[in-house]
């Protein structure tokens, strides 16, 4: 009797098994929901319009093979042109003590920045009359501005250089202090002059990291709508994305641009798979050495060439964005007459200016929240399913990131074929498209400092009697606090600089203060622009900060 009694009155152990599981998958149903209706559907009528139109022999023709070619290209020159600038910082940042920190802080500024501020950073600093040639004329007293590069291919490829070279020096500079673990000592006992080693020795250990910093400015690049927009020179000098815009938008063909939006992808989805298998790769070498770093010595005149650059850089990185300030202070009485000191351009900033930095503030307060909430119910049940040894971690994980290739615009196009006009030109849609856009970065934020809790926290509370979803909103986010405000931060900035879904969803009457930017940047009303930019960065600046500041009390995780 008593094997039948065990079997009939006393809880199976699988039993309890897939019920405490099914308790951990109920939470993460909702963001896989989010992600299938706002990621996964709307990608889908995007290539199922492509594939259909792909059959209309009309668009395959001449012009479509050389804006492929040009988007391409430009992205490939855009990502030399950043390895050139951002090598020699990642030689110093990679190779150097930990004082190189301040140099990484920094050259993430530029990266940070709103593409549409760095398009009118680019247009004041670069420009015809711009700072840079207005100094040169200054110096040398010449009669004509020497530096004539907007509205020009070259003008993009600038851009896209100072936009991403940043990257370089972060995932380049993390691979060569990786490298340099083990390997920097015994190459310079060798008799090994510090260059060298860097040439010999450690660049080619750090070769995943150096592809991975190329494909990821290529991607960067190669789905770079505002950049293109503002200095391309017209149909000769335009990509794919901003050929999507104006299918989708001017011409109002949504099957072309979704055959655009097709190839877009599906070139981006090989560039982001290489990436991926570089990062790992990356990854696996930087786990097989875990010897402290040897910080290598270097000569006079390598700290000159050092300091040469850094000077080049900061004018290169910091000139651009800074005109955007001083420029708003500035006004021309006459063409004839030079610019004086005034503040005509922030004495109007309550006509337009705030109600648009309202309206971004309730889109990023929106969109922000909504990441968060997906996120921590994300996190928090891959976190129990890692617990649980499930693989289905694994696929969570796929799904959360898998947002990470796609392209603003392609996205916004997915919601008008799928959703319709009407669906999408709403303040809920923009804002589930920005928090689509912000979600991976949200999720792998909380999901790293929930990995990071001690079991015993979680088992304690387990043991008093709390599910799953009460662990996770007593226990688990109060003690990975820190973390939350940050993702919060993150997506909000993200929000508030973003363009390119409200431009595409055809939002006109909710005017964001970067789409104010943009038209008053497009009237040639650059002091505006520029009061309007300054306002944005300085609301940016105070996300930041806000979410930095360490409140009092115990800290999170």
């Amino acid at each position: 009797m008593l094997p039948f009694l065990k079997q009939s009155f006393l809880p199976r152990r699988s039993s309890c098994t897939e019920t405490r599981f099914r308790g951990i998958l109920i939470p993460a149903l909702i963001p896989l929901g989010a992600v299938a209706a706002g990621f996964l559907f709307p990608y889908a009528a995007v290539l199922a319009a492509g594939i259909s139109k792909s059959f209309d022999a009309s668009m395959l023709n001449r012009n479509l093979a050389s804006l492929v070619l040009f988007t391409v290209k430009q992205a490939l020159l855009s990502c030399l042109v950043a390895l050139a600038l951002g090598l020699p910082g990642a030689w110093f940042l990679g190779l150097s003590d930990n004082r190189a920190g301040t140099i990484r802080l920094l050259s993430g500024i530029p990266f940070a920045m709103p593409s549409i501020l760095v398009v009118l950073g680019f247009v004041l600093f670069y420009g015809n009359s711009g700072w840079l040639n207005r100094i040169t004329v200054s110096i040398f007293g010449l009669k004509e501005a020497p530096f004539r590069i907007l509205y020009r291919p070259e003008a993009i490829i600038l851009a896209h250089g100072f936009y991403n070279f940043p990257l370089v020096i972060r995932l380049l500079g993390d691979g060569l202090r990786e490298a340099g673990r083990g390997y920097a000592k015994p190459a310079l006992s060798l008799g090994a002059s510090p260059f060298l080693c860097f040439v010999t020795v450690l660049l080619p250990l750090a070769l995943p990291s150096l592809m991975a910093s190329r494909i990821l400015t290529f991607l960067y690049s190669f789905t770079s709508f505002a950049v293109v927009l503002v200095l391309g020179g017209g149909a000769a000098a335009s990509t794919l994305a901003v050929e999507i815009y104006r299918y989708a938008r001017i011409s109002l063909d949504l099957s072309s641009a979704g055959l655009l939006a097709f190839l877009e992808t599906i070139i981006a989805a090989g560039a982001f798979g290489l990436y991926l298998f570089f990062d790992r790769m990356s990854l696996k070498a930087g786990l097989e050495r875990r010897e402290e770093t040897e910080a290598i010595r270097h000569g006079g005149l390598f700290r000159s060439g050092m300091i040469v650059y850094l000077v080049f850089t900061a004018c290169f990185s910091f000139g651009p964005i800074l005109s955007i300030p001083v420029e708003s202070l500035l006004q021309k009485p006459s063409r004839s007459r030079p610019a004086e000191w005034s503040l005509r351009w922030w004495q109007s900033l309550g006509d337009s200016v705030l109600p648009a930095l309202g309206r971004s503030l309730v889109l990023a307060l929106l969109s922000a929240s909504i990441a968060c909430i997906l996120g921590i119910l994300a996190a928090g049940a891959s976190r129990s399913m890692e617990q649980e040894k499930k693989g289905s971690a694994l696929f969570l994980r796929g799904a959360m990131t898998s947002p990470l290739f796609s392209s603003g615009i392609v996205l916004s196009l997915g919601w008008l074929i799928l959703y319709g006009r009407e669906g999408s030109h709403t303040i809920f849609s923009a804002a589930m498209l920005h928090a689509i856009i912000a979600l991976p970065f949200v999720f792998s934020s909380l999901a790293q400092g929930l990995l990071s809790l001690s079991d015993s926290t979680l088992k304690a509370a387990e043991t008093a009697g709390a599910g799953p979803l009460v662990r996770l909103f007593t226990v688990a986010i109060p003690c990975a606090g820190n973390r939350l405000r940050s993702a919060w931060a993150f997506a909000a900035i993200l929000s508030l600089g973003e363009l390119n879904a409200v431009m595409m969803l055809g939002m006109e009457k909710w005017e964001t203060l970067p789409l104010l930017i943009y038209r008053a940047a497009g009237a040639y009303r650059y002091g505006a622009a520029c009061a309007a930019g300054t306002v944005l960065m300085a609301v940016m600046a105070l996300v930041f900060a806000l979410a930095e500041f360490p409140f009092t009390g115990r800290k999170g995780t």
